[in-house]
């Protein structure tokens, strides 16, 4: 038996919503041909309360779907209890199978699997959560179980979420996972994590090709299908006491380059390193003109961590207002001021602007 595993379809992203829908559209009636059961591990909706052209849309991509489709919803999709979930309405109109805590077995020439459903569950809570509700599951001793969950795992993302080890010591034979945008494949092939059908990150992981898994479950291996999508770039612009100009023309450059062979590409750009003297990161007009091109502004940011870190020291050291104005005037004046003590300096500022200009008119004869 061969079983499409597909998952984070976003329909209804707003950034790129037609490329949700397109894309979505194309995988599914692909695994529909080359499957037996297509099983999608949530976000199929990218809100929890989608707009009637992407529920129409939804029902439209799934009606053309030449086998059953099996769902769960991911955490884009998750809604306080006793509320409609999206997918209940794609359930209603019959192109899809949701499971929520629920069992669907399905068989083909004697072969028989029987797919476990557990939809987004908040992750501080979501190991107990699944093993309480992998108690409920009951299925035929002859029957390849399968575990369906959008979760994060914390050895991919390093944040909270299912562990591997917990994921492995489940009774299942496979385990399909939502939620993580970068397909992977863990556990010798027990954990497989299908990645999103539609840039929504615009992070350097979703550069990788998307697609969709076909799992055989007589090799119990998992084949990866390449599906043809709008093209991603990931690019970094280093610098390093660039002024405005220096940036515009890299910028320009750089966007020019690529989109000489892919014009209707996605482009996202961080710009990191340190600006000229006496120019902010907040100086920097940044271009937006671009179709496509999203560009984040990371100059400076060593300065400015350094700045909040001096904060914090001031802050722990009691320091008053006026100490730190004379022992900043002091650094900064350091080895280049000989003829006058910025110390005294500081004294007569303080004082006010007749004194400091009379102090100064001293020291300068």
């Amino acid at each position: 038996m061969k079983i499409g595993i597909i998952s984070d379809l976003h329909l209804g992203y707003s950034r790129f919503e037609d490329d949700s829908y397109s894309q979505a559209e194309k995988m599914i009636e692909d695994a529909s041909e080359k499957t037996d059961i297509i099983i999608v591990a949530g976000d199929i909706f990218d809100s929890r309360i989608p707009k009637l052209e992407a529920i129409k849309h939804a029902v439209e991509i799934f009606k053309k779907a030449k086998v059953d489709v099996i769902a769960i919803h991911g955490n884009h999709e998750r809604r306080t209890r006793g509320f409609e979930n999206p997918l209940g309405i794609l359930a209603s109109a019959g192109v899809i199978r949701y499971l929520d805590g629920s069992t669907y077995d399905f068989e083909k020439n004697s072969e028989k699997i029987a797919i476990f459903g557990v939809g987004s569950i908040p992750e501080e809570y979501a190991e107990e959560e699944i093993k309480k509700a992998v108690e409920e599951f009951n299925a035929p001793a002859d029957a390849r179980k399968i575990l369906v969950i959008h979760q994060n795992v914390v050895e991919l993302v390093e944040q909270n979420g299912v562990s591997s080890d917990f994921l492995d010591k489940l009774p299942f034979d496979l385990v399909i996972n939502g939620h993580i945008h970068k397909r992977n494949i863990k556990l010798d092939g027990k954990l497989v994590i299908p990645g999103s059908t539609v840039i929504t990150q615009l992070k350097k992981e979703e550069t990788e090709p998307k697609g969709y898994y076909i799992y055989d479950t007589s090799s119990k291996k998992s084949e990866f299908i390449e599906m043809p999508t709008r093209k991603f770039f990931y690019e970094e612009l280093e610098f390093s006491g660039a002024s405005e100009k220096d940036i515009m023309e890299n910028i320009d450059k750089k966007i020019g380059g690529i989109r000489k062979d892919f014009p209707g590409c996605i482009i996202s750009i961080k710009l990191k390193g340190t600006l000229r003297d006496g120019l902010k990161a907040s100086d920097v007009r940044i271009p937006t003109d671009y179709p496509l091109v999203f560009i984040s502004n990371e100059l400076n940011v060593t300065d400015i961590k350094e700045k909040i870190e001096e904060i914090k020291r001031i802050r722990d050291s009691n320091m008053s207002v006026k100490e730190y104005g004379r022992a900043e005037l002091e650094k900064r004046l350091k080895d280049r001021i000989k003829l006058f003590n910025p110390s005294e300096l500081f004294e007569k500022l303080i004082e006010d602007s007749d004194a400091a200009s009379k102090y100064l008119e001293e020291k300068l004869k």
